[in-house]
């Protein structure tokens, strides 16, 4: 076993010293030992154990007692000496290896099974090369909400449990009720009035929390609640009212107040809705989808509250100044066309369900299906209706699934998600998703690809 090891070794690039092929006649056989011992050129020594080597090495018998006089005085002298390795070689009639005493505590290797010996030999290649296969990750830093000990997120964790596990309906409807007030309450306690550009955006990274039990949130009524739409509608809804009303996040009365104190839940409940749809779109739910785009919004457009507006799904698409045109600049991103963009894609990530191409792709998805849809929003109004697709340019698919519906079968599920009974109609609905060329960031290369880039609606259902 041990020449056909060290010839592997060999084959596989390890210089191995051996005394077969490196002890001559007439050399000094305790030399060449103290030289693999303490030679600094020699950076791994493998044990090889079996039955009579132990038995030797625990009695002090011949050449491999006076090996392991010299090997023992170092192991012993070095409790995190990583150079002598034992390989097992052979076990007794129980499974336990033969191993000498003064090595027993050391992680082994083990050759002895040969249905597990690729395992074992690769787990050793990767020792001699310094290689894990699981490697430790490189240190982050500390979220930066750890230092908000003053904001207590165990109500909600405790009532999403309660949800999750609620034996009667009515139980679980007064959970979620309770869950929305305990949402916005945390929300209130990051309110902050009159920062800076650098302490909004600080501001807005604590929100990373909060936003993931909104997820566990979401799953839970997901897998527990048919209409569970309706519920994530009036929870989106109430949330947004709530934050964007500065009476709400106050104590007194307030006469006077500026878009920049509500800024951070606008960018919030923005991310909430892409997320939300990161989800629908992840469990193929098309009749959600569709009760969430459809829906008429009533939200809030005051800043003191009082006042709600018809609004369509495109309200919650925000761009924040302060961030964006103020704070990024003075950064070391303000190359990018988007820092809201470029944090939320690649650093607020919650795997493996919110990872970075299934959040562009959401984002994506909300600007190609405005169109299709006949969407209501206060009359007099005098700006227009739309949803600027901010991470369009993180995403590398850009073409989604809408070539699949040159299926028949796959646009059934179009069907559901367009609110549409025939073809024609679907072909109908998507006709009006027209290339939109000011739908991209200057200096861009190319705007946001439309559905309609992507299949030519007369293509629409011609395949089985």
């Amino acid at each position: 076993m041990v020449l056909a090891l060290a010839q592997r070794l060999v084959s596989h690039g390890v210089d191995v010293v051996l005394d077969k092929w490196d002890l001559k006649e007439g050399q000094d056989k305790y030399a060449f030992m103290e030289r693999c011992v303490n030679d600094v050129e020699i950076t791994k020594v493998l044990i090889i154990c079996d039955r009579a080597y132990a038995d030797k090495a625990n009695n002090r018998k011949g050449g491999v007692g006076d090996e392991t006089v010299i090997i023992s005085s170092e192991v012993y002298g070095n409790m995190e000496q990583e150079k002598f390795i034992p390989i097992i070689a052979e076990k007794d009639e129980n499974g336990n290896p033969y191993v000498p005493t003064y090595i027993k505590t050391r992680i082994y290797i083990d050759l002895s099974d040969e249905n597990r010996y690729e395992d074992e030999y690769e787990k050793l290649l990767r020792n001699i090369y310094n290689k894990p296969l699981n490697a430790k990750p490189i240190l982050g830093k500390m979220p930066e909400w750890l230092e908000e000990e003053s904001v207590n997120y165990f109500p909600l964790a405790d009532l999403i449990k309660q949800i999750k596990d609620s034996k009667t309906e009515i139980k679980r409807k007064n959970c979620i009720s309770r869950f929305k007030t305990e949402y916005c309450n945390v929300l209130k306690s990051l309110y902050k009035r009159g920062v800076t550009p650098e302490d909004e955006f600080k501001n807005f990274n604590k929100t990373k929390r909060i936003r993931d039990y909104y997820l566990d949130f979401l799953q839970v009524l997901a897998e527990s609640d048919d209409g569970y739409s309706d519920w994530i509608i009036e929870f989106i809804e109430d949330g947004y009212n709530f934050s964007t009303n500065l009476n709400n996040l106050v104590e007194g009365k307030v006469t006077l107040g500026s878009e920049s104190d509500i800024d951070i839940f606008k960018i919030h409940w923005w991310e909430v809705f892409i997320f939300t749809f990161v989800y629908l779109r992840n469990i193929k739910d098309y009749k959600a989808m569709n009760n969430m785009l459809s829906h008429t919004y009533f939200l809030n457009r005051n800043l003191l509250g009082g006042q709600t507006e018809i609004c369509n799904y495109t309200e919650f698409r925000h761009h924040s100044h302060i961030i964006e045109d103020i704070y990024k600049p003075t950064t070391d991103k303000k190359t990018c066309y988007t820092l809201l963009g470029d944090v939320i894609c690649n650093e607020r990530e919650k795997l493996p369900i919110y990872s970075k191409e299934k959040i562009a792709q959401a984002d994506l998805f909300l600007y190609q299906v405005y169109n299709a849809f006949d969407l209501q929003t206060d009359e007099g109004r005098y700006w227009n209706d739309y949803w600027f697709p901010t991470f369009y340019v993180y995403a590398k698919e850009k073409g989604l699934d809408w070539k699949r519906m040159c299926s028949k079968k796959f646009c059934q599920n179009m069907f559901i998600l367009f609110g549409v009974n025939t073809m024609e109609e679907l072909k109908e609905k998507i006709s009006r998703c027209k290339n939109e060329h000011d739908m991209r960031y200057n200096n861009s290369f190319g705007c946001a690809p439309t559905i309609r880039d992507c299949i030519n609606p007369e293509s629409i259902g011609e395949l089985n």
